[in-house]
């Protein structure tokens, strides 16, 4: 800034700290006409600029389409393998979760009818649930099968994540 224009910006200042606005507004109009008054850029240098700017928009637009056009069939090929390769171990698992379930529900009837049988409070019903629920959780084939489908919601919320992320950039 030169001396004019800083003596300029000094009296805009101050005349909005004192509650000048008319005044203030006026002033700050030629502060700004006076500092936003240099050389625009040539024609010739926004026409180069703006079609950069249009192809590196219609790249990215290829290139999100061309992401799509491959990704879904790659993606969805990829869910059969990884279906058809895990369906045993994923029925396997089901199985054993079954079979937990009802292990657990049948000692749960036996506990309580004999508990109830053998006058048992509610405290000591209470403490032989948790035993049981205890027991199931505690079983690591239980453990690995939360573990695993916890990977899997994960992996699906990423994929979620960049799918609608792809969409996002092919609107603009």
């Amino acid at each position: 800034m030169n001396d004019q224009q800083s003596r300029d910006w000094r009296r805009w200042v101050e005349a909005e700290q004192a509650g000048e606005d008319d005044a203030a507004d006026a002033i700050f109009g030629g502060v700004f006409r006076a500092s936003a008054g240099g050389d625009l850029p040539s024609a010739q240098f926004t026409a180069v600029t703006m079609a950069a700017v249009a192809e590196a928009a219609a790249r990215d637009a290829r290139r999100a389409r061309r992401i799509r056009a491959i990704g879904w069939p790659v993606g969805i090929v990829a869910a059969v393998l990884i279906v058809y390769t895990t369906a045993g171990l994923m029925m396997s698992a089901f199985s054993a979760i079954v079979v937990g379930a009802l292990n657990l529900l049948v000692s749960l009837v036996v506990k309580i009818a004999t508990a109830a049988s053998a006058g048992g409070d509610v405290w000591s019903i209470a403490s032989s649930l948790g035993r049981a629920i205890a027991g199931v959780l505690a079983s690591p084939s239980v453990t690995t099968t939360i573990l695993a489908l916890q990977g899997i919601a994960v992996a699906a919320l990423i994929a979620l994540q960049r799918l609608l992320r792809s969409d996002r950039e092919s609107f603009r």
